[in-house]
C-alpha cells in the first residue's frame, strides 16, 4: 500500500521544477522490494555484541521475533508507550504474554464498561423545529417570470396541435367515421324538395323542426362531399365548404339530449348510450317484422333509376327506365359477386398457405396416432399371451420342478457312487504302486547280492 501511495503522489503532484515541493513519500517497512527502478536488497549489518537483552532467550519460544526471543542485536529496553486514549490493546506492548482467558475477561470488562457508559447518556428530547426558508416564494415567482425554454414551447405547441387534430377528427360525421355509404354529388335544392315531400304526414307543430333537421342534414352531406370527396365527384379538388361547424359544447349537448330522448321513448330514462343503441336496434328490427318500416321493405316499394343512381317512386319511371334500372342493379350485383369471388380466392390462397403447415402437422400426428394404436394393439396381444402363459406356467411349473428335483437327486446319488468307486480305484492303484515299488526294491537287492557274489568269485579265482 505504501508503494501504491507513493506512485499516486508521484503521478498527481507537480515536479519541483514548477516551484512546488518534493513529492511526499511514505517509507514502507515491508513491501515487494520494488519501490524504485532497482529492487531493494537486504542490507547485512553486524550485530552489537555489547547490547544486553531484556531477558534470557526462551528455547521453547520457537518462531518468535528477535526482540521477543531476546536474541543478540535486540534493543535492551524499549521506550514506554504513552497510550492515554487507550487506542492500542494492552497486550500489544506488555512485556509478559497473557493467556486467552485473560484476554476474553478484559474484552468482556471493556464491553460492560462501554454499555454502562451508553446507558448513562441522557435521553434525546426531540424538541427541534423545522424552519422553511422564505426565499422559496421568490424563487417560484422568478421561475414564472423567466423566459420559456424553446423545447418546452415546442412541446406545448405540439400537444396543442395534436389536441386540435383530435377534436377535428371527432367533429366528423358518423358516415365518415364508420365508412357508411353516402352520395358522391349532393344537389342541395333537389334533396330539400325530396325531403319535404313527407312533411304532410307530420303534425303541424313539428313541420318547422323537421325542416330545420332536413336543412342541417343536407348541409352536412354537402360538406362531407366537398371536404371528403369520393371518386367520381363533379367538384374540383380543394373546393371549400361554406358549412359552419357548430361548437363542440353544442354538439355534446345535442348528443346528450338525443340520447336522453331516445332512452325516455324506449322506457329506460337512465340507460347509457350503448344500452340506448341496443334498444333502438331491437325496436327497428321489431318494426321491420311487424309494420315493415325498415329499409328492405321500403326498397321493395321503390324502383331504381339508372340515370339518377337512386331509388324513386315506380310511378315516375317508364317501362324502359325501370328495365334499365333492373339491368343496372343486376350488373352491379354481378360486379359485386365477381369482386367478392376474387377476394375469396385470394383469401383461400392465403388460407392454404397458412393452413399448409397445420395440415402437414395434422397428417403427421394422424400417422403417429395410428402407429401408436397399432403398437397398443400389439402390446395388448402380447399382454394377453403372456397372461395365459403365466396361468399355464403356474399350473405346469410345480410338476416340472418336481421332475427336475428327482433328476437332480438321481444325478447326485450317481455322483456319490462314482466318487466312492473312484476312491476305491485310487486306493487300489496306490497299493499296486507300493507293491511294484517293493518288488523293484527286492529285485534290486537281489541283483546287488548276485553282483557281489560274482565279484567275490572272480576275486577268489584270481
Amino acid at each position: 500500500m505504501a508503494e501504491a501511495r507513493n506512485l499516486r503522489n508521484m503521478v498527481t503532484a507537480q515536479t519541483p521544477l514548477l516551484g512546488d515541493e518534493n513529492t511526499p513519500l511514505h517509507p514502507g517497512t515491508s513491501g515487494t522490494g520494488f519501490e524504485s527502478a532497482t529492487p531493494r536488497h537486504q542490507v547485512s549489518f553486524t550485530p552489537n555484541p555489547l547490547a544486553t537483552p531484556y531477558r534470557a532467550p526462551d528455547p521453547s519460544n520457537v518462531g518468535a521475533t528477535p526482540r521477543e526471543a531476546g536474541q543478540i542485536g535486540a534493543t535492551p529496553l524499549r521506550t514506554p508507550v504513552r497510550d492515554n486514549l487507550s487506542i492500542n490493546p494492552d497486550d500489544e506492548f506488555s512485556p509478559v504474554a497473557q493467556t486467552p482467558r485473560e484476554n476474553r475477561m478484559r474484552e468482556s470488562a471493556s464491553k460492560r464498561a462501554l454499555r454502562v457508559g451508553f446507558m448513562n447518556l441522557p435521553k434525546p428530547e426531540n424538541n427541534f423545529e423545522l424552519m422553511v426558508p422564505e426565499d422559496e416564494e421568490d424563487d417560484a415567482a422568478q421561475d414564472q417570470m423567466r423566459d420559456e425554454d424553446a423545447a418546452e414551447r415546442d412541446a406545448k405547441l405540439k400537444r396543442a396541435r395534436e389536441e386540435e387534430e383530435r377534436k377535428a377528427l371527432a367533429r366528423r360525421s358518423q358516415a365518415i367515421k364508420l365508412g357508411l355509404p353516402r352520395p358522391t354529388n349532393v344537389d342541395v335544392e333537389q334533396l330539400l324538395k325530396d325531403l319535404q315531400l313527407d312533411d304532410g304526414e307530420l303534425p303541424t307543430d313539428l313541420v318547422p323542426a323537421q325542416r330545420l333537421v332536413d336543412a342541417e342534414l343536407v348541409q352536412l352531406l354537402h360538406h362531407d362531399s366537398l371536404t371528403y370527396p369520393l371518386p367520381g365527384t363533379s367538384h374540383p379538388g380543394g373546393t371549400k365548404s361554406s358549412y359552419q361547424m357548430p361548437r363542440d359544447e353544442d354538439i355534446d349537448e345535442a348528443r346528450l339530449a338525443v340520447q336522453r330522448e331516445l332512452a325516455s321513448s324506449l322506457g329506460f330514462p337512465d340507460a347509457n348510450e350503448e344500452q340506448t343503441r341496443q334498444g333502438v336496434t331491437a325496436l327497428t328490427k321489431s318494426e321491420e317484422v311487424d309494420e315493415g318500416f325498415g329499409w328492405p321493405s321500403i326498397r321493395s316499394r321503390l324502383a331504381f333509376d339508372a340515370k339518377q343512381q337512386r331509388y324513386v317512386d315506380p310511378a315516375s319511371l317508364s317501362t324502359e327506365e325501370r328495365m334499365d334500372g333492373y339491368s343496372a342493379l343486376l350488373n352491379e350485383s354481378r360486379d359485386l359477386m365477381a369482386r367478392e369471388a376474387g377476394k375469396i380466392a385470394k383469401v383461400e390462397k392465403k388460407l392454404n398457405v397458412t393452413l399448409g403447415g397445420y395440415q402437414a402437422r395434422s397428417k403427421a400426428l394422424t400417422q403417429k396416432v395410428s402407429d401408436l394404436f397399432g403398437e397398443l394393439q400389439r402390446g395388448h396381444v402380447d399382454y394377453e399371451s403372456f397372461s395365459r402363459l403365466r396361468i399355464n406356467e403356474n399350473a405346469a411349473g410345480p410338476a416340472r420342478v418336481e421332475s427336475l428335483k428327482e433328476e437332480v437327486d438321481k444325478l447326485a446319488r450317481r455322483e456319490r457312487m462314482l466318487q466312492d468307486r473312484y476312491a476305491e480305484l485310487v486306493s487300489e492303484r496306490r497299493d499296486g504302486e507300493e507293491r511294484v515299488a517293493a518288488q523293484e526294491e527286492r529285485i534290486m537287492l537281489e541283483a546287488e547280492a548276485l553282483n557281489d557274489a560274482a565279484l567275490a568269485e572272480m576275486e577268489d579265482g584270481m
